[in-house]
């Protein structure tokens, strides 16, 4: 693009200013481990952010991430709505029954998905990896993290001769929040209630439990009382959801779908409110709907393709990976081509069920296969990663200083109700890029000459 040749530069600048000791040396390092460990910005008890340089991104190319995400979601829309009423589609998504009998309840608002996360390689247009449509994580940490990146010595310094902003995707979650919510009271008619008490839902132990900590200080903070709860802690007495004894308006599910049916039926406390429009949850149980992996191979089905605008439809075909539902019958193809496939779980998240052909033998691609045999999965076709470089460090060992270091590097958009609220960078040595699988998230900054 138009700004690649002077971001690479202000990159490069970056880079020389942390071989300053004192800009980026190892008790920058420590100092960095030490805050974000204060700051309770880790996920299974490891701190997100090994790399003293966050993540740049160019005014140029934020439009064109911007453009992508609102064009995606609209078509995502489309699906979203049709397979309410298409049997056909629901199947071919994979929905069971229960997720549809939970799709069918209405939120109460509009829109299935409030909070979502279309995850990406962005080369010269974002490619499309997955879709994640229920309940993203990380963005409280970005926030946390990128207040922290803003006071680094190197950061400070590189600010004299640049413009950075940061997306605030916590704002956005918060703001996107109370949206819903007054829509939702409005439709009830719940005279009074211009702040709703809170309840962030996930199951007891989640590894992204510091992050609930994060979201409830920050909405209390604001006028919204809030408590971190399980499922187990609710009650429905026919009329109120209750947590802790505390009526509760709004559930920020945290929780997913596939989580929470794997644990508990449609009798749930939490299932019961909803259905009686007691409680406001977000995002709704109809984000299984684009939640699942098959939604891409839908977007790309040309006996589907009148669904959509032609906008969108240049769109999937610019951004949009083919991908196609594993059978059997594709098996002796798959075989002889692993090099240029993904074989994915049709509804998995954290890197689970992912096996990448081109990374793969012969019997570590047939175990991957015989597995789908059994199961719901899909194959997409192989994308060319992005690989950046950045100072990173050992955080059990930060007196060992950064080191630049050559890593894949993915960008997330967060989409709150169809609009760009802030992005998610991984970084990893591994392509399947995930925190869960070892992967770091680093903070998000837009970069301007001054």
């Amino acid at each position: 693009m138009r700004d690649d040749a002077w971001l690479a530069r202000a990159t490069d600048r970056y880079h020389e200013l942390c071989a300053d000791p004192a800009l980026g040396g190892p008790q920058v390092v420590a100092d960095f481990v030490r805050r974000q460990l204060d700051a309770g910005l880790t996920f299974g008890g490891m701190v997100q952010c090994r790399s003293l340089r966050p993540a740049f991104i160019s005014l140029e190319r934020l439009e064109v991430l911007q453009e992508a995400v609102t064009t995606l979601y609209g078509a995502l829309r489309v699906i979203e709505t049709r397979a309410l009423t298409d049997p056909v589609l629901a199947a071919d998504l994979g929905l069971s029954a229960d997720e549809q009998a939970l799709a069918a309840i209405d939120p109460g608002y509009e829109a299935a998905t409030v909070v979502s996360r279309l995850d990406a390689y962005f080369n010269d247009v974002p490619r499309v990896l997955e879709y994640n449509a229920d309940s993203p994580a990380g963005m409280s940490y970005q926030a946390g993290q990128a207040a922290i990146v803003r006071t680094l010595p190197v950061m400070e310094r590189f600010a004299g001769d640049f413009e950075l902003r940061e997306l605030r995707a916590d704002l956005a979650l918060r703001d996107t929040l109370l949206s819903v919510w007054r829509e939702f009271a409005a439709k009830k008619q719940l005279a009074g209630r211009l702040m709703p008490r809170v309840a962030i839902v996930d199951l007891a132990g989640a590894a992204t439990g510091p992050e609930f900590c994060l979201v409830r200080d920050d909405l209390q903070a604001h006028g919204m009382p809030a408590v971190i709860a399980t499922p187990e802690d609710l009650r429905y007495d026919g009329g109120e959801l209750l947590a802790g004894g505390q009526r509760i308006d709004l559930v920020y599910k945290r929780l997913l779908v596939a989580d929470f049916l794997a644990r508990y039926d449609l009798r749930h406390p939490l299932v019961r409110a909803y259905a009686d429009g007691a409680v406001c949850m977000a995002s709704s149980f109809r984000c299984c709907i684009a939640q699942k992996k098959r939604v891409l191979e839908v977007l790309c089905d040309p006996r589907r393709a009148g669904w959509f605008s032609q906008a969108q439809r240049t769109a999937i075909g610019r951004m949009v990976p083919a991908t196609q539902g594993y059978h059997t019958g594709r098996r002796a193809e798959l075989e002889s081509s692993r090099a240029s496939w993904a074989l994915k779980s049709n509804d998995a998240h954290g890197g689970e069920g992912v096996t990448l052909g081109w990374v793969s033998d012969a019997a570590q691609w047939s175990r991957a296969l015989d597995t789908a045999d059994h199961g719901d999965y899909v194959v997409q076709e192989r994308l060319e990663p992005r690989a950046s470089t950045y100072p990173v460090f050992d955080a059990h060992d930060p007196q060992r200083g950064a080191i630049l270091t050559r890593l894949i590097e993915d960008c997330n958009a967060y989409v709150f109700r169809g609009s760009l609220g802030g992005i998610l960078t991984r970084l990893s040595e591994d392509p399947v890029i995930n925190v869960s699988r070892g992967g770091q998230a680093i903070p998000t900054f837009v970069v301007s000459p001054r």
